[in-house]
């Protein structure tokens, strides 16, 4: 018998993010709203971009470019992968600040 403050009708699935990364709460470089964007994607079943390092399919997503770790701050040309293109840190599934995530690639929509 479940307990009074047990509701086994609620679900676990759930988006959870720090309310600190909403928009116009803070002025941070995680402020602008995308890490919920971020957290979204994970439920949906993407994986980070650097999930698997320079491996071809990297993130399971044929058509994301491969990249070793992950982008912090916008390092923009940023190629940590040899021959695989410069790293996706405009990708909302990245560590890059708000300022430079906008994307997702053709195949993570």
């Amino acid at each position: 018998m479940a307990s009074w403050c047990e509701d086994t009708s609620v679900s676990e699935d759930q988006v959870s993010i720090n309310w600190q990364t909403l928009p116009e709460v803070s002025n941070t470089q995680f402020s602008q709203g995308d890490t919920m964007v971020h957290e979204v994607g994970h439920w949906l079943g993407l994986e980070h971009t650097f999930e698997g390092g320079c491996r071809y399919v990297n993130d399971g997503v044929e058509d994301t470019p491969a990249e070793r770790t992950p982008g912090y701050g916008c390092p923009v040309g940023r190629d940590s992968c040899y021959g695989g293109g410069v790293d996706p840190i405009t990708n909302f599934m990245d560590y890059s600040d708000d300022c430079c995530m906008y994307s997702f690639s053709t195949g993570q929509q």
